[in-house]
């Protein structure tokens, strides 16, 4: 797959703008993302060195072991991998605090806490250290022409090594006999027999809906029920008139609220659109040519919870659209007028074209229980050692999505997807 695309390095990790704040973390040089924050906290110069350097030591064991194809000795573990085990019961809040005092610092060097998808106080400290280690390390980047090449890469490699692909054929049944899985049922009834069954589907989904009752272990569905689907998002695409890359020179913009993380996580999930953090990604600083000469394409995204929209669920799935496209408008108009406001002056008037989605558009096009874009959330009960395993209690049934393990994100779900596979090559004998 890797082979078929083509990566471009973006212009920063990311850029951070707070209300008394303005950096960019610049690529592939931790040490200078170092340097730029010892400047602006100079009495917090060692704990910012100390922090960032456990990450990008996390990251790099993370590394080691995936190298190993996850193998290791139980009680050799703290040794072959100090940092990993010294991060595995801490939050992200709990590890940044072993080296930081200055409230504001701690924000600082937690910023991508929205990323993940949890506040400092509940999000695990091991993912968020490995994720934002790699990012400061080894940079990230953007497929050329659009992220679509890499679907497409994946169903290429697969069709021509044997493999097919139905589309438009969504699995509405996992078919078990003798305690093991035998196949799936499409919608229609069609039936397809294998030897396993690898559900990318929402955890909660397969295990509730998708097999027999009496198949899955009580305690095992119960534990799932426990875990909580993931913050979802709105996002709202732009089409401009001009060219934005002469107003802002960033391809990724953080611009925080203000507000404490917790406070922040609070505003969200209760869809207070007017107040809460925000991203904005502008494509054509990406590579030139992205867009069409005069012309240019920007992403506005607010991670939001489910609640807000959940009124509108029963008539989004019956079709009455109406109050729903009222409020997808009204929140539509917000974003636009605070990325005009905070970020780039004049937005407005360059719109050309506007399209926005819900945390509905996101069940709508992948099924994902509340639209969650991270799957099940990087809780301390579900992240890491202790984060829900890809081999499940159902005989040759596996899990490779952002509900199993790792988890969310490209990276996360390659992985997943690498476990998977092991785990049934493992239970083949292979």
């Amino acid at each position: 797959v890797l082979d078929r695309l083509k990566l471009v390095q973006l212009p920063e990790v990311y850029r951070l703008k707070t209300p008394a704040l303005e950096i960019a973390v610049p690529q592939k040089d931790p040490q200078a993302y170092i340097q730029i924050l010892s400047r602006h906290f100079p009495d917090e110069a060692r704990g910012i060195r100390g922090f960032v350097e456990e990450m990008i030591a996390i990251a790099d064991e993370v590394n080691q072991l995936s190298r190993r194809r996850g193998k290791f000795i139980k009680l050799l573990f703290p040794f072959q991998y100090p940092q990993m085990w010294h991060a595995r019961n801490l939050t992200l809040a709990d590890l940044v605090n072993e080296h930081v005092t200055d409230p504001q610092v701690q924000n600082v060097l937690s910023a991508l806490w929205g990323y993940y998808g949890l506040p400092p106080s509940r999000l695990s400290g091991f993912y968020y250290a490995n994720a934002t280690g790699n990012y400061l390390k080894n940079g990230s980047y953007y497929i050329k022409e659009r992220s679509q090449d890499l679907s497409n890469a994946i169903a290429d490699v697969i069709e021509t090594n044997g493999g097919s692909i139905l589309y438009d054929s969504p699995a509405r049944k996992i078919l078990v006999k003798d305690g093991a899985v035998k196949g799936i049922e499409l919608e229609g009834g069609e039936e397809l027999s294998a030897r396993a069954v690898v559900s990318n589907a929402s955890a909660l989904f397969t295990f509730q809906e998708m097999l027999p009752a009496d198949i899955v272990p009580p305690d095992y569905l119960r534990k799932l029920t426990r875990y909580k689907p993931s913050i979802s998002s709105f996002v709202v695409w732009l089409g401009l008139q001009g060219d934005i890359t002469t107003k802002i020179n960033a391809f990724s913009t953080f611009v925080s609220s203000g507000l404490n993380p917790d406070e922040d996580y609070a505003s969200r999930i209760k869809g207070e659109i007017e107040k809460g953090s925000f991203g904005v990604a502008v494509y054509d600083n990406i590579y030139k040519g992205y867009s069409r000469p005069g012309t240019s394409t920007l992403q506005l995204i607010f991670l939001c919870g489910y609640e807000p929209w959940r009124q509108y669920e029963s008539d989004y799935r019956s079709g009455r659209k109406e109050a729903y496209r009222r409020e997808k408008e009204r929140w539509t108009d917000i974003l636009i007028r605070r990325a005009d406001k905070e970020l780039i002056p004049g937005l407005s008037s360059m719109i050309e074209v506007k399209e926005a989605a819900t945390p509905l558009t996101n069940w709508r096009y992948t099924g994902n229980t509340e639209g969650a874009i991270y799957g099940f959330e990087q809780s301390m009960d579900n992240a890491f050692m202790n984060r829900i395993k890809n081999r499940t209690p159902v005989k040759g049934l596996y899990l490779a999505s952002a509900w199993g393990n790792p988890g969310g994100g490209y990276g996360g779900v390659f992985r997943g997807g690498q476990g998977a596979f092991a785990a049934m090559m493992e239970d083949w004998g292979a």
